[in-house]
């Protein structure tokens, strides 16, 4: 639930073609309104004097209408909400165009960014995606601290991308070579949920758990950081190996469910281990589920499994180094 909703105090308009509207933000170099027009919709508006908006290919988006009208020497963006039931999303969405040009000096580019953000929510609601939550959160920044502490560090970009596989949709996060690992985020109690049967087992060679343990933390704290930092710390790395890679990237985010938005921005955390295991024929787990149990969910006390702990030089010999 939106926690203030900007069209409670706008009045449906009395006449057939006006649209009721109330400036969304001040401080923004280009000007956005909170709108509602004669059926009570809710409405987004961008307007601005640039004819890039006319000029440019609008993306499609599921749920909202999106048209263009000129009205003496303005050009008007208008998104238009479909169904009330999505109101949330469409705040959401609204509040991210916001803030992707709050810094924006310059009104052409301001206008460009819009258009960008756009289609990547084209995207996202295209494939029906859902907005991560911070448990989610925390699971994808499991991941992706592996990819930056390990896997760039001794694998190229290019294959470091092809083995993250929980875009995907995959049994496991990652597929190296012979070996699959799930990656698992906790905090300091020791101990990780197993939300499916098949995460436990592959057919490959060898499979890991790379738990992480995380808490979190604010952003004044030493060694604290939010899911931005790590992403512009691994999208650094890919620049310096191959530039090309990175929209590769930002694609597997978004396929992941994640989209840049600011709610995430207050939200820091802090790295306080970090630990590989084997998961072997002895390891505890679940060998098997009885018939018409459709779905299963457990925990794994990690005291009980140190012996199974990989240590430095055994992960190494795997093409990862456990520093």
């Amino acid at each position: 639930m939106m926690k203030n909703n900007p069209w409670d105090n706008i009045k449906k308009p009395s006449t057939d073609i006006s649209i009721n509207a109330i400036l969304a933000d001040t401080k923004n170099k280009l000007e956005f309104y909170w709108a509602k027009d004669t059926y009570d919709n809710l409405i987004f508006m961008l307007q601005t004097k640039q004819k890039t908006i006319i000029e440019h290919n609008i993306p499609k988006i599921n749920g909202i209408n999106i048209s263009l009208r000129t009205i003496n020497k303005d050009n008007q963006l208008i998104l238009t909400l479909i169904n009330n039931s999505d109101k949330d999303m469409f705040y959401t969405l609204c509040v991210d165009l916001l803030q992707s040009t709050k810094d924006l000096m310059d009104e052409i580019l301001t206008v460009k960014t819009i258009l960008k953000r756009l289609e990547k929510w084209q995207y996202f609601l295209k494939n029906n995606k859902s907005i991560i939550d911070k448990k989610q959160l925390q699971g994808l920044i499991g991941e992706l601290y592996l990819i930056k502490k390990h896997l760039l560090q001794n694998f190229n970009v290019a294959d470091t991308l092809n083995f993250w596989k929980a875009p995907l949709q995959s049994v496991q996060d990652f597929e190296i070579d012979n070996m699959a690992v799930e990656v698992k985020t906790k905090s300091s109690v020791n101990s990780i949920t197993i939300s499916s049967y098949e995460q436990l087992f592959t057919e490959l060679d060898n499979l890991y758990l790379y738990v992480i343990t995380i808490n979190e933390s604010s952003k004044n704290k030493e060694n604290s950081f939010n899911v931005f930092d790590l992403i512009e710390e691994i999208r650094k790395l890919i620049r310096d190996e191959n530039l090309l890679l990175v929209d590769n990237f930002n694609s597997l985010l978004l396929q992941y469910g994640f989209i840049e938005l600011s709610e995430y921005e207050d939200l820091y955390f802090k790295i306080i281990a970090d630990e590989f295991y084997l998961v072997e024929e002895s390891f505890p787990r679940v060998l098997d589920v009885p018939v018409g149990v459709e779905k299963l969910t457990y925990k794994i006390n990690l005291d009980s499994c140190k012996e199974f702990l990989i240590n430095k030089n055994i992960f190494k010999s795997l093409g990862v180094d456990n520093d």
